[in-house]
This record gives structure tokens, C-alpha cells and sequence, in this order.
């Protein structure tokens, strides 16, 4: 089967999601390792057995009312892409609004930033790319909670 011809026919079992090809299109990616721009560019590209194995359990997933987040693992926010599972919860757009609001009023000159809950770190590190010269700390009232360790991970790949 084509790249084209599987994203066809995942549009058309993910007719119930918000966004039936953007999901489609994420999981080919996902499993394939190709940017959006080279799947619609190459569409004519065969999927391998291994491929299309492992696209149909995440579309059955996907059905099923999963969120790509959780799998494909990751999600942007802030225009970095973060570690995500099914122990944290998915970084929404809005709270990007909220990354705004903080950069507006933090001072000009370097500051201490604390991020207390912390989940999967999305604002400490939208906060800590946007201003280098900050220090940012950020924490989770449940250390043992796995969504800590999601946090942990990331913040070393973004330094």
C-alpha cells in the first residue's frame, strides 16, 4: 500500500476525530520517520509490512479515542518538542497563552523563575528557552510520580 493510498483510507476511519487527516498524516510520519512535506511530496512510496503493521494498531489506538500525544509520545509546545505519556497530562495551546502573560511580566534583567507542579515541564522550559539568562527551578509536589521523570528527561535535551 501507498503512503497516499493509507492516509486515504485513515481519513476515512478516523471520520470521527476533530482532525482526521492531521492525525492520519502524524501517525505516517511517526511510524515512517518522514517529515509531512516528504509524505505529500512522495505519496507514491510503498509501506513496508513492518509499517503497516505497526500504523494499523496505532489507527485502531487512535479509533479508540487515544490521543496522538500519547501515541506518538510527544507533543509541541512552544515550538519544542516535548517527551509526553500517558502519567502526564498533554500541554495544551492555551496554556502557551499563558507563557505569554509570565514573559510580559517578568523584569528585564535576569530573575529566578519557579515553576511549582511542574507535570511535563512545558512552561519551565518555554520560559527558560524564550529567557537563557533566567535561572528556572522547576518542581512537582509528587516526585514519584512518573510525569517527573518525563520532565527530568527533557530538560537535559533542551539545554
Amino acid at each position: 500500500m501507498t503512503f497516499q493510498a493509507w492516509l486515504q483510507q485513515a481519513i476515512a476511519r478516523l471520520a470521527e476525530s476533530d482532525s482526521p487527516r492531521r492525525d492520519a498524516e502524524i501517525l505516517l510520519g511517526h511510524v515512517t520517520g518522514r517529515a509531512r512535506t516528504w509524505i505529500l511530496a512522495f505519496g507514491e512510496t510503498t509501506l513496508s509490512a513492518d509499517e503497516a503493521a505497526k500504523l494499523e494498531a496505532l489507527l485502531v489506538r487512535r479509533q479508540r479515542g487515544e490521543p496522538i500525544a500519547h501515541l506518538v509520545g510527544q507533543r509541541e509546545f512552544w515550538s519544542l518538542p516535548l517527551f509526553v505519556s500517558p502519567a502526564t497530562l498533554i500541554p495544551r495551546p492555551d496554556t502557551e497563552c499563558l507563557v505569554e502573560q509570565a514573559l510580559a511580566r517578568l523584569p528585564t534583567a535576569p530573575c529566578r523563575i519557579l515553576d511549582l507542579g511542574t507535570g511535563t515541564g512545558a512552561i519551565a522550559l518555554a520560559l527558560a528557552s524564550e529567557r537563557p539568562d533566567c535561572e528556572v527551578t522547576a518542581v512537582d509536589v509528587d516526585a514519584g510520580r512518573r510525569g517527573a521523570g518525563v520532565a527530568q528527561c527533557r530538560t537535559s535535551e533542551h539545554r
